[in-house]
């Protein structure tokens, strides 16, 4: 949910979802995004969500983009002069930075990068607990605490910390929702958040292509050339969870009595995304033990 009206969409999350913010978190969490946002010069930051925990939960944020780059004297393109094959190549998407609540309930601290080392110790230990007949165990709450697993002899460690920016890495990748229209490209094929946005209208708020994925696209790229040359470049860019895997992964309400829409993740249970109907007004956020549903493919 956007920091600068967390105020506002936190009332239309509950409505919408059941989730609600604490009287605690409701205090403290808009002044310690706003400082997050000050210090890291980010263009947008997000209260992402909550990973619960054993003894202890972690409040996560994002920060997107950089206040650095200026978008004031671009304009906005249809990118016709972009032939499809390089087109989803020069993309410049927003750079994500995800941080954890301190104790203080100001601080923030930021999660390891999911490089390729921590892919492989997660990898692992994943495979270690197969071994013992479990696909997950709840977090401890304790962002210092180590997993010991065995590969052949040896002993390895995986931290706290690297399984949950793992966790976080993989489901903002399968979650990240916007409504189409919510972001758009510039003159220098960067993507931006759309100042001019209205909203979705009710006929098309309730349908699964009128969502995209705010990722580096991956299903996109790979339709036919007939099919990408139709999309509208500047605004229909990312991958539509339409065509996510498997097919039904998402649930979508509509509430007449809020207008709002919501789109639920089978695949992440707790991931909830919110679009009020003819309004700019839009959010998301996860509340969950971060488990994968693997049985999803056998519910469907």
């Amino acid at each position: 949910m956007d920091s600068d009206t967390l105020a506002t969409t936190s009332e239309l999350l509950a409505a919408a979802s059941g989730f609600c913010l604490t009287v605690e978190q409701r205090a403290l969490l808009p002044s310690a995004l706003k400082i997050l946002k000050s210090e890291h010069a980010f263009a947008k930051v997000y209260y992402w969500g909550k990973i619960q925990g054993l003894s202890s939960d972690y409040l996560i944020a994002m920060g997107l983009g950089s206040k650095e780059i200026s978008y004031k004297d671009e304009s906005l393109k249809t990118c016709g002069e972009i032939t499809v094959a390089e087109f989803f190549d020069t993309l410049k998407l927003f750079k994500k930075k995800f941080f954890r609540l301190g104790p203080d309930g100001v601080s923030w601290t930021v999660l390891p990068d999911v490089d390729e080392e921590v892919k492989k110790k997660y990898s692992e230990w994943s495979s270690s607990l197969k071994k013992k007949g479990t696909v997950f165990t709840p977090l401890k709450g304790d962002a210092s605490h180590k997993y010991e697993y065995t590969v052949g002899e040896e002993t390895k460690e995986l931290s706290e910390d690297e399984r949950v920016a793992f966790m976080v890495q993989e489901i903002d990748e399968e979650c990240s929702v916007v409504p189409v229209g919510s972001f758009v490209l510039n003159s220098s094929q960067r993507v931006i958040v759309n100042p001019y946005y209205k909203g979705l209208d009710l006929s098309a708020a309730v349908r699964l292509d009128s969502y995209m994925h705010l990722r580096k696209p991956r299903t996109t790229p790979a339709l036919p050339v007939a099919e990408r040359s139709a999309l509208k470049k500047s605004t229909q860019f990312l991958d539509f969870i339409a065509n996510d895997q498997p097919k039904g992964c998402w649930s979508l309400k509509h509430d007449p009595s809020s207008s709002l829409v919501v789109l639920r993740s089978l695949s992440f249970p707790g991931f909830v995304h919110f679009n009020a109907v003819d309004s700019p007004v839009h959010g998301a956020i996860y509340n969950g033990t971060g488990a994968r549903n693997f049985d999803l493919p056998f519910m469907l």
